[in-house]
């Protein structure tokens, strides 16, 4: 993420991932109507974003969208087992 280091830039990976069910999710919240008025097409308009041709700052690669989803998912489901055995004692 551009002008983000460290702690900063790993929240704000971790914001979009939680923010967005869907890798095109993301994706399509940096296309504009304009863009879908002069593209007409929602998958080109989605490429130019991935490709960062359009949308705003460097943008997160399909990739580590879903490396971090699926190891948000993986906290959650740890988080839930241990509260399950917290409260089993």
């Amino acid at each position: 993420m551009a002008g983000l280091e460290g702690d900063d830039a790993v929240a704000a990976v971790d914001h979009i991932v939680t923010q967005f069910n869907t890798y095109e999710d993301y994706l399509d919240s940096q296309i504009t109507t304009q863009d879908l008025y002069y593209l007409e097409n929602e998958d080109m308009a989605r490429q130019l974003v991935e490709l960062g041709f359009r949308g705003s700052g460097e943008v997160l690669r399909r990739e580590d969208f879903l490396a971090r989803k699926l190891a948000a998912e993986v906290s959650r489901l740890s988080e839930r087992h241990q509260q399950k055995i917290i409260s089993s004692s």
